[in-house]
Order: C-alpha cells, then structure tokens, then sequence
C-alpha cells in the first residue's frame, strides 16, 4: 500500500474520532434534499407521516457524514406535525393495566398524559451529552425490528432459511395435529426470530460498576441493545418479543415461581399454546426428547420434562416447585402505550404496516385462560429502561462508559454506520451507495495503516488537520497512541461484525475466519470472546448439517462450546446443553446433575486458561481485508 494511501486512510480515521465525518466522496443526501424532494399536498397531513418515514427508511443517507440529531428532529417535526392536524377520540382511555403497576412506575415521565401528549423529544438534561433518550429511538427501534421479522419471514417464504432438521421434524408432525398449516408456519417463524436474537444480542459481560448500577434488563432500552447488539437473558428477551409483534404473534415473558423467580423465558402464542423460548439458554425450551419445543400446559402437566433442559453440569433454572406460579408478563413501552401511536399505526397500512401501538389488557385476555397461568401483569422492566441513560451519567465511571458507547455508535460513519446498515439488512454494496461490509471491511484496515504510517507520515496528518503539536513530542505521541487504541477497538467490532454477518448470510467458512482468525487471534482478550466461542460452534455446527459432512465437525463444534464452559461466561449453560446434545456423553461418564457454586453475578474471574485461540500466534500485520469468498 502506497504511503498516500496509508495517510489517507488514517486521516479519515482522525477525522472521524475528531469530528464526526466519513469518507465523503459524492455529495450526500441532507434534511432539506428530503424536504424538497417529496410533494407537498396542503390537503393531505399523511405527507407528514411519508417524510418522517423517509428519513428513517434512509438514515444511512443522512448519517454518513452527519449525526443523527438533525433526522431525529425532523421525525419529530413532522409527526407531530401531522398529529396536530388529526382529530382526536374524546372517548380513547390509557390501557387500564397501566393503572394497575406501582405509584413509582405510573409516576416516572414516560408515563404521563398517555391520552393528550404529542411524541416526546429527549429531556433537557441529556443534550449536552447524548441527543438520544427521546421517542424517536423507540420508533426507530421497531423498525428495525420490522425490517429484521420481514427479512427473516421473507427468506423463509423463499426456501432460503430452514429449522434444523430434528425441528422441522416436530413441526411438521405438529400440522394437522395440534397445529394448522399456518400456525405451523408460525411456530418455524417464531424459531427463527428467537435464532435471530440469540445470534445477534451477545450477552457480554459488562463491567462491575454496570453490573452493581443496574437490575437485570434495565442497563439499555431495546433500540440500545439492539444497536450495540450485547444484552443480558430479559434484553434479549425484549429484542425477541419486538420482533414476534410485527409478525402479529402475542409474544410475553414467562416467569416462573413466586419468591426469586425464573425469568428467563418467552412465551410465544401460537394456536392455544404457548411456547417457550429460553433467552438465557438461547435455545428453545425441549420437549421430553430434545428436539421440539414445549408448551407451557404440557410442561406444567409433566414437570419431568424439565430434565430435558438438564445437562450433566447444570440442572435447570426451572423447577417443579415453580411451575406452580406462572406470570406472565406484557412488554410495552411507554411510548406504544400512548394515543399517538395508536393514531400512527392506523395510518401506516400495507407494506407501511408497522406495529407501533400494544394494547396490554386486549393481550391478557388472550392468555390469561391459558392452561398453568396464574396471573398476567404489565411487565415494568421496560419502563425502568428508559431511564437507564440517567443512570449512565449519574456516575463518573458509568457517563464515562457511556461516552465512550454513544462516541462509537452515534458518531457518523465507521461502526455507527455499518451498524445502520445491518441492522437494515444491507450487508452488500449498492450502487453509490456502500453496503455493512465494505464499511467494516474499510475500518478493519485503519488500524493497520495508522500502525504502519512512520511518524512523520503521522505527523503530516496531523498538521492537515490542523494540529501541530510542535516540539510538544511527549503531547503528540499521547495524541496518537489514544488514536491507535481507538483504531484497533473499531478493528476489533468490525471483525466481529463481519463474522455476525457471515454466520447470517450462511457463509460458514468465512464466519469462522472472522471470529478465529481476525477477532480472536489478534484480540485473544476481547470482550465478545465468549460470543466469538458460541458463533465458531454454530458455524462448526452448521456444517456439519450438510450432506456428507465430517463428522469431526461435531466434535470441533463442541471443543468451542465447552472451552468457555466456566462459571462467569454467561454462555455456560446453554452450550453445555448444546454439546451434550451434538455428543451425548458416554453412560459410564455420566454423573449425578448437581447444582454447581457460582459466584455473585459482580465476583472477580479468576486467571484465564487457555483457550485454543490464544495458542495460536498473533494476526499477520500485513494482512488484507478483503470480501469473503462466497
């Protein structure tokens, strides 16, 4: 690579942590090309509704070289706009089950004038940080997930995603059964969805003052999780229900036992079932046999079956005493609680369609008769993550934390924007207009070209931008070092990503090239090492499916599985269930299930043992990124 080359790349990246800006070379779309380009009919408000939607359908437009303060401003702008110009229903009532949560959930902010009040900006106190924690994430969230679910159902109607096979044996014995063609089609859709999820939200382990702050779920509103793609077992489960609603299915979290309850599974209403999806485990709940999923009134009936969700390592989180007392608990926002909402998604209609509106009490009449339910509650989980952003600047350490995240995520370009992109099913390039993958291919080679750059390339770069440190050479070798850490945190993400996406669109060899090669070997102490494991073993897993596969590729599987098999991986139960599965363990091997002591969810790891990554020599500083082979 030429020297000019190698300064221009670095330079984008100074720039980018500077400034915010992308490499820009064509003009990009800004607020007022929006604005000019759709027609404007003074007798129709829907004109509103169309721009908002514009700028969102479009956001990787606007966000290339600008953040995404100046968008979320006209979305409101003009969705309020329109709401000012409907009639209202005098007779429209908040959901009564909101009257039914405690005084200090109805109180918070997000809650009041549900009937009256237009869509909320972010409150004041956040501006000088963040322009996030208004009602625009929340509308940008789920259409996100509306993109994903139709994605995922699209592929499907097109042969280009299949359940496994031992799945797709139980659903098809299902039709005609218990199930009819097209709840059956319901549940393999639900499947995926939940597949979808445990993929792409990592449950990463978060720093021990995120871990002290927070209760379990509350640490990022869903957008958030979904964006930053790592949460725990409820935010996933948050993720899972959003993308169950705008496929129409009745999605609630299922807890289990009255003092210290299980909270870790989605229940899924398909036909007169419920089935259940553990978020903790990322696997279905099993049938008795492993290879269907249960439903809860099977499962209250025949609490034996449990053990099918039992490895010899761990017994399930799930008892018999629990199933005793099931609540189940309703997802919805705040914002999909309120009159506006419910006005919106009436007027998005079609292809439009966007689900934007829960109405709690008409999905606890649906359920509430189920077989082994005890009780339907409005889950407030939800409503004590949308104040999480307060919490994160509250402390220090915490606003540090969070800088640090929203610097990644809201800046324009680089990670912000490759993440956009993905989250929008746009991995492969467009005409002018780049795809997920070449963006993160292109941050994968700042870092080695600020690397490689000799110190009066950096310091040429420097003084282009208008920085001269002078003889200050102590100030400036700091200045670059900061540069470089951040370069290879974005190498880091963007190597990840790649595997994420490979691993989704099939490309099992390449996916695994990401994650071994070009995440772990350079990064052996990465904090999605744990979720690198996981994908290799599904990669490894997922070939194995093909037809004369080696069957050494199970073994492979479970080698990855069962290496971070340790008691603070958040993985640990779910991929020793998995491995068991792939490689029952021999019967003169088998032992007694006991519950093994685990430390506070805030105890310190011990030393790490090798893994078989960390054996194996660093990434070549010379290597190419270049588009995986298909």
């Amino acid at each position: 690579m030429s020297c000019t080359h190698r300064l221009a790349i670095a330079s984008i990246l100074a720039a980018t942590f500077l400034a915010g800006c992308y490499d820009n070379t064509r003009k990009h779309r800004t607020v007022a090309d929006t604005q000019t380009d759709i027609a404007t009919d003074p007798g129709s408000a829907k004109q509103f509704v169309d721009q908002a939607f514009t700028f969102i359908k479009d956001l990787d437009l606007y966000t290339k070289s600008a953040s995404g303060a100046p968008v979320q401003d006209q979305v409101f702008q003009k969705l309020n706009r329109w709401l000012m110009a409907q009639p209202k229903d005098p007779q429209w009532q908040p959901d009564p089950m909101v009257a039914e949560m405690p005084e200090s959930v109805q109180s918070l902010p997000r809650l009041q004038d549900l009937a009256t009040r237009a869509f909320l900006p972010a409150p004041p106190g956040l501006a000088e940080v963040t322009y996030r924690g208004s009602e625009y994430d929340f509308i940008l969230g789920t259409y996100w997930a509306k993109v994903i679910s139709e994605s995922i159902k699209q592929r499907w109607n097109d042969g280009k995603l299949n359940l496994p096979p031992e799945l797709a044996a139980f659903v098809k014995a299902q039709e005609n059964q218990t199930l009819t063609e097209s709840e059956a089609e319901q549940l393999s859709i639900a499947y995926l969805l939940f597949d979808w999820t445990v993929r792409h939200i990592q449950p990463v382990r978060e720093e021990e003052i995120v871990r002290d702050t927070f209760e379990a779920g509350t640490r990022r509103d869903f957008w958030r999780v979904m964006q930053v793609m790592q949460g725990d077992a409820l935010e996933r489960a948050r993720v899972f229900i959003q993308l169950c609603r705008q496929q129409d299915l009745d999605a609630v979290v299922v807890q289990f036992g009255e003092k210290d309850p299980t909270t870790q599974v989605v229940g899924v209403h398909i036909g007169k079932e419920l089935y259940l999806f553990d978020t903790a485990y990322g696997l279905p709940v099993a049938t008795a046999d492993g290879k269907g999923i249960q439903t809860l009134s099977r499962m209250v009936e025949h609490p034996e079956d449990l053990q099918a969700m039992a490895s010899q390592t761990y017994p399930y989180s799930v008892s018999a005493e629990d199933l005793k007392h099931v609540t189940l608990l309703i997802e919805a926002p705040s914002t999909s609680l309120t009159h506006a909402t419910d006005m919106l998604e009436q007027t998005l209609t079609g292809e439009e369609k966007l689900v934007l509106h829960v109405r709690p009490s008409l999905i606890k009449d649906r359920l509430k008769d189920l077989p082994g339910v005890t009780d339907v509650q409005l889950w407030t989980v939800p409503f004590e993550a949308e104040q999480s952003i307060f919490e994160w600047l509250s402390k220090p350490e915490l606003a540090l934390e969070f800088r640090k995240e929203r610097q990644l995520y809201d800046f324009p370009g680089g990670i912000a924007l490759a993440r956009t992109l993905q989250l929008m099913g746009r991995f492969n390039s467009e005409s002018q207009r780049p795809g997920a993958r070449k963006i993160l291919l292109d941050t994968r080679l700042m870092s080695r070209d600020l690397r490689n750059a000799t110190i009066n390339e950096k310091v040429e770069m420097l003084k282009a931008m208008g920085i001269d440190f002078g003889t200050d050479t102590q100030a400036r070798d700091a200045y670059l070092d900061h540069m470089q850490q951040n370069a290879n945190q974005w190498r880091e993400l963007a190597s990840f990503n790649l595997g994420v996406i490979a691993l989704e669109e099939k490309e099992y060899r390449s996916a695994l090239d990401f994650f071994e090669n070009r995440t772990l070997e350079p990064f052996p102490q990465t904090k999605y090492k744990s979720a690198a494991f996981y994908n290799i073993g599904r990669s490894y897993e997922a070939l194995l499916e093909a037809d004369n596969a080696d069957p050494s590729l199970a073994e492979q599987s479970v080698r990855y599985y069962t290496n971070d098999d340790d008691v603070l991986s958040p993985y640990r139960r779910g991929n020793t269930l998995r491995a068991e599965r792939l490689i029952p363990p021999k019967k003169e091997d088998a032992k007694p299930v006991e519950e093994k002591e685990e430390p506070a969810e805030n105890a310190k790891p011990e030393a790490d043992t090798a893994s078989p990554e960390e054996s194996k020599p660093a990434a070549d500083s010379t290597e190419q990124a270049a588009e995986p082979k298909r």
